[in-house]
């Protein structure tokens, strides 16, 4: 408590590049999909460009969890894009849940 600012910026900085560590790393190496911000890749995804990996159950958890641990590492991240792509994901995943009123969507 009493150790003064530099030890609290040295923590800080631990935490920082921690969580930014662990959002590159899964975002690189679990879900490729995830990358860049989400409202450009939607865009070219509904006017017919396949992008591989965009849309699914791993890109879901990537994106929020990359997300989440971005902007508590203090990157500056923000919040249409994630939120546009995590929105469409989960809006493709109902359409084609295997339950009747479903399939009028």
């Amino acid at each position: 408590m009493n150790s003064g600012v530099g030890s609290a910026w040295m923590v800080f900085l631990l935490l920082s590049v921690t969580f930014g560590g662990i959002a590159a790393s899964i975002t690189v190496y679990i879900g490729p999909g995830a990358m860049g911000s989400g409202i450009a890749e939607l865009m070219g995804f509904f006017n017919g460009i396949h992008i591989p990996q965009l849309i699914g159950v791993r890109t879901l958890i990537v994106k929020i969890l990359g997300t989440s641990l971005g902007v508590a590492a203090s990157l500056a991240i923000g919040k249409e894009g994630p939120l546009a792509h995590i929105g469409a994901i989960v809006g493709i995943m109902v359409v084609y849940l295997p339950f009747d009123f479903t399939k009028y969507f």
